[in-house]
């Protein structure tokens, strides 16, 4: 059995214990030992189910941990996921029993899936993504690492995300859009052809602001 990290102890930590519980393999081959997180106030703490076990740089990795990540914005989940696996962290993905995965997507380590949620046939995801609840991906796409997915999107067929790109709640794409690395798509926000790297949209049609 190994013993589950979670890496931020904040609203995405406190929702994505709840989450591992009904996911593939909890109470078979992992369980839930704690937190760990930078910034570990006592307010913070105490809303948590599990033990926070101070800050990532101070905490010792013990042979049977395993980690998943719970930090949603995609630059500083990059830096957090860099630093523990330089420290030998070895990453687990957490995909809830509620969600589909089409048997032909290929996708990286350390993926999170969350309730209800989808990933169509012949799609490719990057490691450490984030899909949160009733979100879909279509068939045919491409995402690229460290890139986070909130609740309610919806990633139409075709579409080519880049590496470290933020999704807001309910924002989509339409079928062969295209979204350079580090975009912010705010919620709500429909994205018709392309992003630029780099760029905050918002709106329908997404418009840089």
């Amino acid at each position: 059995m190994k013993h589950l990290i979670i890496a931020g102890a904040g609203e995405f930590g406190r929702e994505l214990y709840w989450t591992v519980q009904e996911s593939k393999g909890f109470g078979i081959e992992f369980d839930i030992k704690g937190y760990i997180d930078d910034n570990p106030d006592q307010e913070k703490i105490s809303k948590l189910q599990k033990p926070c076990f101070g800050t990532i740089d101070k905490y010792k990795i013990e042979e049977d941990d395993v980690f998943t990540c719970a930090i949603a914005n995609p630059s500083t989940r990059e830096i957090v996921i860099k630093k523990l696996v330089e420290k030998g962290a070895e990453f687990i993905d957490i995909i809830h029993d509620s969600s589909i995965i089409h048997g032909s997507v290929k996708y990286g380590k350390g993926l999170i899936v969350s309730p209800f949620s989808i990933i169509g046939d012949g799609s490719i995801v990057g490691e450490y993504v984030v899909l949160n609840g009733f979100s879909g991906i279509g068939h045919d796409c491409i995402i690229g690492d460290y890139t986070c997915i909130m609740s309610q999107c919806d990633i139409t067929g075709h579409t080519e995300i880049g590496k470290k790109v933020f999704f807001g709640g309910g924002a989509r794409t339409i079928p062969k859009a295209k979204i350079g690395d580090e975009a912010y798509i705010g919620a709500g926000s429909v994205v018709l052809r392309k992003v630029k790297a780099g760029t905050k949209v918002f709106g329908n049609p997404a418009k840089a602001i």
